[in-house]
């Protein structure tokens, strides 16, 4: 059995994981955060904005998924990770002198491109670093830097809104507030990976042995072989993200339409909402995934079925007659994400072998974008009658969309359990 680095190994890759993590989180909640201003500016509808929030940020990942985890699972891992983040870094500041709707269209999906990399790298680069009893905790603290990042793509615009801070450039002259903040946020992406290609990457663990799964039609037919439990877990887990990603990419102008709020006003409550709920949530959820209570035989699975279920209030957020409690209910789904996120990742680690991690995972990112990356947004904009070039009852829609995929997720992760118990079963009793 091969021993894992000692911690004083691992602090430093874990360290620069968790800063790439809560760069990831800020330049990809920012534009929910700004769709207000940025829809005006271009003179667009909610259509098309759901557009810029989802199908621009998922279209390239989705089509370019599977190649990257290939490069996951046969390739070092800290340079992909160093790359993508100086790729997404560099074309949100793209976004934030792009000249029209297309250009921030183009830039968006090279930032989706980015960011679709650092997941499974990093979840692989864990995964080899900690042994399984610690596993789950370390994937809680990576993904606590994308919640402390999401927290401040609030924080971030409300200060610069507040303070009115502005820059010229050359050849573009003053910038607008929005693009303020793309600019800003988008210049911290290169010193961390610069930092990353510092750290060592990790032996992988037991690749030698699973050398025949090497390539992708392999890995496909491995993964299809699993499909009882894995396409549940991969369905439950998508119609969870429509829900979430609707509600949270929109949270920003639902607040600014119901309530009549500019941002500045609520960008704190929200920034400090976003923060406590993903860091409380995958605090718990990494003490959960390595407890007893994930020990059966369907190990973390029972956990996902319930999780959908805390983010039911959030669907009736519209009906909340002040923007705090209205947040509240929000945060429901907040605290529920972290949790699902854990919960998922480290279920695919144990029942995944090595070679397949990275492709297992961007298989997950794949059907991910397709159904609720691509969807989410644009659905959500559906649903409370933006599909003009208006603005649509977001409150309205929470609930038309939140209600039932919340729901239908929970169902899928159960099928999942099922499948898992029988699987178990099987291995039992030969």
């Amino acid at each position: 059995m091969r021993e894992y680095p000692p911690a004083r190994q691992v602090i430093w890759p874990m360290l620069l994981l968790f800063l790439g993590a809560n760069l990831y989180g800020i330049d990809r909640a920012i534009v929910g955060v700004l769709a207000e201003p940025i829809r005006k500016s271009f003179a667009i509808g909610d259509a098309q904005m759901g557009l810029l929030m989802g199908m621009a940020y998922s279209l390239l990942s989705a089509v370019l998924g599977l190649g990257l985890g290939w490069l996951v699972d046969h390739r070092d891992r800290r340079r992909l990770v160093a790359g993508a983040i100086a790729l997404w870094s560099v074309a949100t500041i793209a976004c934030g002198l792009a000249p029209s709707f297309a250009g921030f269209f183009a830039a968006r999906m090279v930032v989706g491109l980015g960011e679709a990399a650092i997941a499974p790298a990093a979840l692989s680069l864990i995964a080899d670093l900690f042994a399984p009893a610690r596993r789950g905790r370390a994937m809680a603290v990576y993904f606590i830097g994308a919640s402390i990042g999401s927290g401040l793509s609030s924080v971030i615009p409300g200060m610069i809104l507040r303070h009115g801070i502005a820059i010229t450039l050359p050849h573009f002259g003053p910038l607008e507030a929005w693009r303020t903040c793309f600019v800003l946020c988008g210049l911290g992406g290169p010193v961390v990976s610069l930092l990353l290609l510092t750290a060592r990457e990790p032996v992988r663990h037991a690749a030698a042995r699973e050398a025949d799964s090497a390539h992708m039609a392999a890995k496909l037919g491995d993964l299809w072989a699993r499909r009882a439990l894995v396409v549940p877990l991969y369905l439950g887990f998508c119609l969870f993200y429509v829900a979430l990603l609707g509600i949270t990419m929109w949270t920003a102008p639902f607040l600014t339409r119901h309530y009549g709020l500019p941002i500045t006003a609520f960008s704190g409550a929200l920034g400090l909402m976003l923060l406590v709920t993903g860091v409380s949530g995958y605090l718990i959820s990494g003490l959960l995934a390595d407890s007893r209570l994930s020990g059966g035989r369907a190990g973390r699975i029972p956990l996902l079925c319930a999780l959908p279920l805390l983010g039911l209030p959030a669907a009736f957020a519209g009906f909340a007659p002040d923007y705090r409690l209205s947040l509240a209910m929000l945060g429901t789904i907040g605290i529920a994400m972290p949790m699902i996120n854990v919960a998922m990742n480290t279920t695919l680690q144990d029942i995944l072998p090595n070679t397949m991690r990275g492709f297992g995972m961007a298989m997950l990112g794949l059907c991910s974008a397709v159904i609720a990356g691509a969807g989410g947004p644009w659905v959500m904009a559906l649903a409370g009658g933006g599909a003009g070039g208006g603005s649509g009852d977001l409150g309205l829609a929470f609930m038309r969309v939140g209600l039932p995929f919340l729901l239908l997720s929970s169902l899928c992760f159960a099928a999942a359990w099922r499948a898992a118990i029988t699987s178990a079963q099987k291995d039992e009793n030969p």
